[in-house]
């Protein structure tokens, strides 16, 4: 009995995204982030830091190092990387030397191909699982949403990235349809960028693209579309400092096209099941999660595009690694892969659009 109890209190979710990497370890409630970076040695390949150490040392300007960013989109970009930075969230989370090695659910996007998802799974396994279990990454974020139902009843979820949007109608444990979308919170960063390079001749960075974004969202959202906002950059022409006043609409107005964009999918999402789901959906809403979540407004913003309600949890980032944890003992974890239905499942990639 004590064996197996160790067993379960080392069974941990992880969620491998672009910028940050989640890991939950729920028997222990043990809940850890950091930037999904790596510093690596350009002379010899030795990681040297992870995590935020690595950026404080990219900031520092340490040499012959690199910043390598392993995971892309759920794949992985750097093998050897990859398992540092998994090994690392292990160690943190468990402890470097654990009495069980733990199994793992890992979040994946649905349109991860087959090889995609062994590279992750090899990845995994080499540093220091036991088993690992991969869910698709729009099942995890509802489950993490519907803990009151248990994953029953219908629901629409978009979880927002950093380098794309998963969106999936999820229900009995199982994603009946998922679309990946390549428009996260680096592309509303890019919208910025543009608006403030064709309206002010003003080249932003993109660390400070993703200040502005947010704290124009903010002021538009809490004190007006009005809100003058300040922002700092080069000059175009002369790579000088300047400093421009703007409204705060007219930074959220630049991302709208990205936001519209978003909607249309969800719409076609929502179009796509059957008839028997669209009343559920209606009623249930759609779901939020994710770090790019959390950009003021845009719950109001998908209420009013979608015609229905939009909810979001107290902590969006933490809802699919949740969601993965809660999936490795839910009823569905060992049903078929594929249940016998006629709910038209399907699973789509939708190429990146120019706006």
């Amino acid at each position: 009995m004590g064996f197996l109890s160790a067993v379960i209190r080392t069974d941990t979710a992880v969620d491998l995204g672009t910028v940050h990497a989640r890991i939950f370890v729920p028997e222990q409630g043990s809940y850890f982030c950091a930037p999904s970076v790596v510093m690596v040695s350009r002379r010899n390949g030795r990681v040297l830091a992870i995590g935020n150490d690595a950026l404080i040392g990219g900031e520092l300007g340490w040499r012959d190092v690199e910043l390598v960013r392993p995971i892309k989109n759920g794949a992985v970009a750097d093998y050897d990387a990859a398992v540092a930075l998994v090994r690392w969230l292990l160690a943190t989370a468990h402890g470097r030397r654990p009495r069980v090695r733990p199994q793992v659910a890992v979040a994946v996007p649905a349109g991860a191909a087959n090889m995609e998802r062994r590279v992750l799974e090899e990845v995994v396994k080499e540093a220091g699982a036991r088993k690992v279990v991969l869910v698709d990454q729009g099942l995890a974020a509802g489950l993490g949403h519907q803990s009151d139902d248990a994953g029953i009843s219908a629901r629409m979820v978009a979880d927002f990235g950093g380098r794309s949007v998963e969106m999936a109608i999820v229900a009995h444990g199982r994603a009946w349809a998922q679309r990946t979308l390549p428009l996260g919170g680096e592309r509303l960063d890019q919208a910025v960028i543009d608006w403030a390079l064709r309206e002010y001749r003003m080249v932003l960075s993109d660390r400070m693209a993703g200040r502005v974004r947010l704290n124009s969202a903010v002021l538009a959202h809490d004190e007006g579309e009005y809100t003058p906002v300040a922002i700092c950059g080069q000059d175009a022409l002369s790579g000088r400092p300047v400093v421009h006043t703007v409204a705060a609409g007219e930074i959220t107005g630049a991302m709208t096209p990205v936001l519209d964009r978003i909607a249309v999918e969800l719409k076609e999402l929502r179009a796509s099941c059957d008839p028997e789901l669209i009343g559920q959906l209606l009623t249930r809403g759609l779901a939020l999660s994710g770090g790019g979540a959390l950009l003021p407004g845009l719950p109001t913003l998908l209420a009013q595009r979608l015609d229905m309600p939009v909810h979001m949890n107290a902590s969006p980032d933490q809802t699919v690694v949740v969601g993965a944890a809660r999936y490795l003992h839910g009823p569905w974890a060992n049903a078929p892969k594929k249940p016998r239905v006629t709910l038209g499942e399907k699973t789509m990639i939708v190429a990146s659009a120019t706006e």
